[in-house]
């Protein structure tokens, strides 16, 4: 039975990975302002940005089939708004990583989804910072695959 779950979790960290390198394919064509610290292209921004905070859901994905029993279908259905994310998050039996993972769900929220993709930011450093906090939850749920 773990074997299925882990492989099936296995498939959405994969896939978080895929979405975090395209997104950085994609921030790469944005260009950058040396002076300002800023990303140049907000259409590229934009996408990148939307494309990152996929990869970060992708992975919290994987923890929940994994930890929590929940199958694709459920997830599909059911798993489509951020506050739902953090209350399965907090049904997780990882209490002293519970709130890691909610604060760089968080970070990866407000940075990448409404900061780079809804309000047009294109500061570098916050962007960066968005894409750092996906890549930890993507360690982060890596360790607890391969725990």
């Amino acid at each position: 039975m773990r074997d299925g779950k882990t492989s099936v979790a296995l498939k959405r960290l994969n896939l978080a990975k895929r979405y975090l390198e395209n997104a950085r394919e994609i921030l790469k064509k944005a260009g950058v302002d040396r002076r300002r610290e800023a990303y140049v292209d907000i259409k590229y921004v934009s996408v990148a940005s939307g494309t990152a905070y996929l990869s970060a859901l992708e992975a919290i994905k994987a923890l929940l089939i994994l930890h929590l029993n929940l199958d694709e279908d459920f997830i599909r259905r059911k798993v489509k708004d951020i506050s739902v994310y953090k209350r399965y998050i907090g049904e997780l039996k990882i209490r002293k990583d519970r709130d890691y993972v909610q604060g760089l769900l968080k970070d990866a929220y407000d940075i990448l989804h409404l900061g780079g993709y809804y309000r047009e930011l294109q500061n570098k450093k916050a962007i960066d910072a968005g894409f750092e906090a996906v890549e930890k939850i993507i360690k982060f749920v890596e360790s607890y695959l391969y725990a």
